[in-house]
């Protein structure tokens, strides 16, 4: 999960660009006079080399519980705090700091800036790392004033007073509090990474919250990140036994990416409140990810065996259709405009003649 930039110029010392994505508040001048001072009492420890006219910078601050990535342009400094280091969110710090740069000439710079033009510039910078922000499994929620906002005003005002382009204004019309990005971008037909972007674009404005509901039949996996909570003595471990006792990390340890939320409450008997609690939690440490199972029942399943009357065997062959490989639960549930339960409920009479497609 990322947290907080920072662009900040070299040879002044001076704040340029700074955003949080977390909603936390850091104080600019604070940020950049730790980072400059840091850098300058890294430098002054280096022992003199015939290399030592070359810049070198340290680029990695580890604090245990967050860590600030330190990356160096031809005249900016990109700083990024993030819970933990990976390889491709600072590649993508790299690359942002270069597109910064190309936009903007810092090489006669005199120490003016144009807020507006560096506001801009930040649309750019939150669809780079949306994906760090974004899962697929999360539902986007209007927030109310926007609800309020398009039950009273057409895609002109939108387009006008938001300042937002039409395929934003299509993709607003397809939040509804219930499908998650896969789903939408499924309907739109549009490349899950580019919704992804759109979405938490449209996050950072303000205009939709994010929601990471935990289903007693989803199934999860454990991401790399979450690999320290089961060493010992270390600072994952210590925040979840913090926060959830050992039950946190006896949920944790059944995560194996087949077993269902319901199969890990019936394995470790833990109130299946606190298992969700643990579950968002972690979903939004990215220590976990969803798993999208999509149900395929065998042709050769007598589907008409299972239904007790004409209204049922209507409802129950419609489930059957959907179940082929390409839909997930919810999407079958919300096509047929039914509980999700009621869907699994009957998939789970199916036993073995359900197969499920991992996607």
């Amino acid at each position: 999960m990322i947290y907080n930039i920072f662009f900040i110029h070299k040879q002044r010392g001076l704040n340029i660009l700074q955003h949080s994505f977390s909603g936390s508040k850091l104080d600019v001048d604070l940020v950049s006079g730790f980072i400059s001072a840091l850098i300058s009492f890294i430098n002054s420890l280096q022992p003199p080399t015939e290399e030592s006219h070359q810049e070198k910078l340290i680029r990695t601050v580890d604090r245990g519980d967050f860590n600030i990535l330190i990356e160096p342009g031809k005249a900016i400094l990109g700083i990024l705090f993030v819970n933990i280091e990976k390889l491709d969110v600072r590649i993508k710090l790299r690359e942002i700091i270069k597109e910064f740069e190309e936009e903007f000439n810092f090489e006669n710079w005199n120490g003016t800036i144009n807020t507006l033009e560096i506001e801009a510039f930040k649309e750019r910078i939150f669809k780079k790392f949306a994906s760090e922000i974004i899962q697929i499994s999360d539902v986007p929620i209007l927030k109310p004033r926007m609800m309020e906002f398009l039950s009273t005003h057409d895609e002109l005002d939108l387009l006008g007073e938001h300042n937002i382009s039409a395929s934003l204004i299509e993709l607003l019309s397809r939040i509804d509090g219930s499908s998650d990005v896969q789903e939408i971008s499924n309907r739109l037909e549009c490349d899950i990474g580019e919704t992804v972007e759109k979405i938490g674009y449209l996050f950072e404005l303000g205009m939709i919250a994010i929601e990471s509901p935990v289903m007693d039949t989803d199934i999860y996996a454990l991401t790399p990140e979450a690999m320290p909570i089961f060493r010992l003595n270390t600072y994952e471990q210590e925040m979840i036994e913090n926060l959830f006792g050992k039950d946190g990390s006896s949920i944790l340890y059944e995560i194996d990416g087949s077993r269902s939320v319901q199969a890990i409450q019936k394995k470790t008997k833990i109130d299946l409140e606190k298992i969700r609690e643990v579950l968002q939690f972690c979903s939004k440490e990215r220590l976990i990810r969803r798993v999208r199972v999509h149900p395929f029942i065998q042709p050769s399943v007598e589907i008409s065996a299972f239904a007790k009357d004409s209204e049922l065997s209507e409802l129950i062959d419609k489930i059957a259709r959907l179940c082929d490989g390409n839909h997930s639960l919810q999407e079958i549930a919300k096509n047929l405009k039914v509980p999700i339960s009621l869907v699994t409920d009957f998939l789970v009479t199916l036993g073995d003649n359900v197969e499920w497609k991992k996607k």
